[in-house]
């Protein structure tokens, strides 16, 4: 197995049974405002002793990171998969001791995961946008970071950057 880069992260469930760990820096630290992120962290927070996921804007805080530099450490048996239907591309990965959201992933081959924040310990990269925010209702949405719409080409770059660099093995 490669060694891989510092700093390790570590995400766990509340109730400290399931643990994730995430290596180097993430990708990205955004709040997805997308409707799927908003009527899914309803579905889990309304789950008996389920922690909250949505920030005070409606959002769910998540960092990004290539898949491998992201494996389960403890309790990998407890996570349980979410889909908000069938077809849906996205699976959530809830901790069934506890009910906490720990993560997000792709069916259709995206090379990354999307971690929720929240569940990290120690010193955890800060959110440095809001994506998705033409989702949201009402006319005015969150002023405390950048807002997109959409996607915002920095964060489409990133992602990209990412995926080239995992395909020459760095």
């Amino acid at each position: 197995m490669p060694t891989l880069p510092e700093p390790r992260l570590i995400s766990s469930c509340v109730c400290g049974n399931a643990f994730l760990e995430a290596f180097g820096v993430p990708i990205a630290a955004v709040a997805c405002h997308c409707l799927d992120c908003r009527t899914a962290a309803r579905q889990i927070e309304a789950l008996p002793d389920a922690a909250h996921i949505l920030d005070s804007s409606g959002g769910t805080a998540f960092l990004l990171f290539r898949k491998d530099r992201m494996r389960p450490a403890k309790g990998v048996n407890l996570l349980r998969r979410l889909k908000l239907k069938p077809s849906s591309a996205t699976t959530r990965y809830v901790a069934t001791c506890c009910n906490a959201m720990m993560y997000l992933g792709f069916d259709d081959r995206k090379h990354w995961v999307s971690m929720n924040r929240d569940r990290f310990q120690g010193d955890v990269p800060a959110v440095r946008m809001r994506i998705c925010t033409g989702t949201m209702p009402g006319e005015t949405g969150p002023t405390d970071l950048p807002c997109y719409r959409g996607y915002p080409m920095r964060f489409i770059a990133r992602l990209t950057l990412a995926g080239l660099v995992r395909l020459v093995g760095i």
